[in-house]
């Protein structure tokens, strides 16, 4: 009988942060109420409350399940290897469709404001954005050591590269035309490649 709970409570939870993320998507944050949430993941609002306990703590959740999103987009990279090959393909990631559709940007705006005035989702943003530059410097590292990059300053290097691709992630929507992504793509791809010295 407790497996059976256990393994329910496995299954629904991804489930109701799926509906979460797509109440915020369609309606905004301040919109996402938990009948709302619970309404579009087919359960009873108690349900998400036990499972959750608050809206905030059901936040820090889906806040972690988007650092998972990533986390599982950096294991596609193989280990080792060609370097000249792995820089390419960690290049070509950054800059992709799956990348940049992995979260709706609109959630991901939802949570950066929301950060301002929560010292508690700050603190998971500014750790999503924290395994994110650990990340990249220890490519860099890598990188660098095996000569496929060539950078005096990785930390500087890595904020760059950070921002390059953020920026990117979040403003091309307004600034690239229909049917243009792909080049965008290209042009960003060879301006990290500069950042890298490798251009």
């Amino acid at each position: 009988m407790t497996g059976r709970k256990r393994q329910s409570a496995e299954e629904r939870k991804p489930a109701i942060l799926r509906a979460f993320h797509q109440v915020i998507e369609a309606e905004g944050f301040e919109n996402a109420s938990v009948a709302k949430v619970a309404r579009r993941a087919g359960v009873h609002p108690s349900l998400l409350i036990h499972y959750f306990g608050t809206k905030e703590k059901m936040v820090m959740a889906l806040v972690d399940e988007v650092l998972e999103t990533y986390a599982l987009l950096f294991a596609k990279l193989p280990e080792g290897g060609d370097p000249h090959e792995r820089l390419e393909r960690l290049l070509t990631l950054l800059w992709s469709l799956e990348w940049h559709e992995a979260v709706n940007f609109s959630v991901v705006f939802s949570f950066l404001a929301l950060s301002q005035r929560h010292d508690s989702l700050m603190e998971r943003v500014r750790n999503l954005y924290g395994r994110y530059r650990v990340y990249l410097l220890e490519q860099m590292d890598l990188l660098s050591k095996a000569g496929a990059i060539h950078v005096s300053d990785p930390t500087a290097s890595a904020e760059a590269l950070i921002s390059l691709c953020e920026g990117s992630h979040y403003f091309c929507r307004y600034h690239i035309e229909a049917g243009t992504f792909d080049a965008h793509c290209r042009h960003m791809i060879q301006a990290a490649r500069l950042i890298l010295g490798v251009g």
